[in-house]
């Protein structure tokens, strides 16, 4: 089956992606304790039972839930606010022509609950051939997960267990039918933004607080739109989901017969009974009937150029199409459409955070930086290391907090001595330096500003009482210029990191006793 060919992968890649998704951690982790289970099984006896843990079960069970109700919770909230910005532009277009606004909104409260309520509602009982996207993961977890029930040779034979799996299976199930469910109100929204913009254009000198609430409604349909086109790749990507039990399941061939019959990349791609053997080709046309047919239906010359051939005609006209779809495209950019594989409307970009959409932990960037300082009557030669937290407020910008520790290195190369010279808090913001001469340069759109405060206690620690008195600290305030740019990380060899450089003014040096440097420079890079 070329479903297979999908799901061979290496052991890395599961690392991998363990790693860059930590919702699905504890599922793969289930999902690979059952590879474990079955290939040990099958180096003792082919047809022995495998007691599988109910806790095994409950994982997989317990993340699927997860998901399902991140979905609902939400939709939910989107469509809330997606129902209050159209009530509010029903209320300001009603003042203009309130027949006119009576008919296009009609009951907006009503209309966005039917759309939660079909949500909330919807159940694993549905055609899996009318149930819209096709998702390689979620079909594999579903396939796995019905063949590990009924497999009386693989899993225990208990009742429980099959009741076990059978309600996973169902909650999978369930799963699908909301993101088709979810699917349906996206393209409810997207109807929706065409009718309201379409009725908008009929009128001239519109109030302002009509354009705002109507950008404010774009804006919240297309960070639904994008939450949602996150959570299925998350489902669509082979490499997040139950490879290496598919890895496992497909030398036995009881799961290829099961999972060729029932999947649902079987339902829309059957293969017969006899698939494979010699007597599945028979009755089944050559390449030279097909194109000797193709040649008749098109009545194309026997001989001729290029394009008599039937293959030289279908790319002719492959081409054509091309074109006439690339001015389709450029028709619908002007309509206000983004024509880039998405019904969304275009959005300013200066309206719109792609870090709204993702979950608190994708948006935290863990850092580390160095700075060094050289040794003098007061202090021996230094270096500060420090660690850091930045949270993306947007794409262009983000705050953090970070702690320091500053080692002693002695007084020269002949004299190393390591002690502890200071610790330290400090807080930090970054903000993209616009480009304001349009450069276009790498240079520039690598270039951030950097601000902050920190405080350093630069004396011998002799308790932790001596923290308490805030005249010991030492306070800094700091602004500067960081650049950032790619490299190879120094704690794992082939791993691509940001690193940052960055040089700083501190506007308090003058009052430091002893005194410090007035400018900072430290190098680091995101872990």
């Amino acid at each position: 089956m070329i479903v297979f060919l999908f799901f061979q992968i290496s052991r890395s890649d599961l690392e991998n992606t363990c790693r860059s998704t930590p919702c699905m951690r504890s599922l793969l982790t289930a999902v690979f304790s059952l590879y474990l289970l079955i290939s040990h099984a099958q180096e003792r006896n082919a047809d022995s039972v495998i007691n599988i843990p109910g806790k095994y079960i409950g994982s997989v069970d317990d993340k699927v839930q997860f998901l399902d109700k991140q979905l609902t919770r939400q939709t939910e909230k989107y469509l809330n606010s997606l129902s209050k910005q159209e009530m509010q532009l029903k209320k300001h277009l009603s003042k203009i022509d309130s027949s006119k606004a009576a008919e296009i909104f009609g009951d907006v409260k009503k209309n966005y609950e039917n759309l939660s309520d079909k949500l909330n509602n919807a159940t694993g009982k549905f055609d899996k051939l009318t149930s819209g996207e096709f998702m390689a993961g979620l079909d594999s977890v579903q396939g796995s997960l019905a063949f590990l029930k009924d497999a009386a040779n693989i899993v225990s034979k208990t009742k429980d267990i099959r009741q076990k799996l059978g309600n996973s299976l169902n909650q999978a199930n369930q799963l699908q039918h909301k993101l088709k469910e979810a699917g349906d109100i996206q393209s409810y929204l997207q109807s929706r933004q065409q009718q309201i913009r379409e009725l908008l254009s009929q009128y001239t000198d519109l109030p302002k607080s009509v354009s705002k609430c109507f950008g404010k409604y774009q804006q919240q349909a297309y960070y639904y739109s994008q939450t949602l086109r996150e959570y299925k790749q998350l489902l669509n990507d082979p490499d997040k989901l139950v490879r290496k039990t598919l890895e496992a399941l497909q030398h036995i061939p009881a799961f290829s017969k099961f999972f060729s019959r029932y999947s649902m990349l079987a339902s829309l791609f059957p293969a017969p009974d006899n698939y494979g053997t010699p007597q599945a080709l028979v009755g089944l046309q050559t390449r030279s009937g097909v194109q000797q047919l193709m040649q008749q239906q098109l009545a194309l010359p026997a001989t001729g150029g290029a394009n008599a051939s039937p293959a030289g005609y279908l790319q002719q006209q492959m081409q054509q199409a091309q074109g006439e779809l690339s001015k389709l495209k450029d028709k619908l950019n002007q309509l206000g459409i983004n024509g880039g594989g998405s019904s969304d409307m275009a959005m300013p970009e200066s309206k719109i955070n792609p870090e709204k959409t993702k979950s608190v932990w994708k948006r935290i960037r863990l850092g580390t930086n160095i700075s060094t300082q050289r040794s003098n009557q007061y202090y021996p030669n230094r270096m500060a290391i420090a660690v850091t937290a930045a949270y993306k407020l947007s794409a262009k910008t983000q705050a953090g907090v970070g702690l320091s520790a500053a080692i002693g290195l002695g007084q020269s190369w002949k004299h190393i001595r390591l002690t502890g010279e200071s610790i330290g808090t400090r807080a930090f913001i970054d903000w993209k330096a616009p480009d304001l001469f349009r450069t276009n340069s790498r240079f520039m759109a690598s270039l951030w500003f950097t601000a902050g405060a920190e405080l350093n206690y630069n004396r011998t620690i002799e308790s932790l009482a001596v923290f308490k008195n805030y005249s010991n600290w030492t306070k800094s305030a700091l602004a500067g210029l960081t650049k950032k740019y790619s490299m190879n990380s120094p704690l794992k060899k082939g791993k691509k990191v940001e690193g940052a450089m960055s040089l700083s003014y501190d506007f308090l040096y003058s009052r430091h006793v002893p005194p410090t440097p007035a400018v900072v420079w430290r190098v680091g890079w995101g872990l």
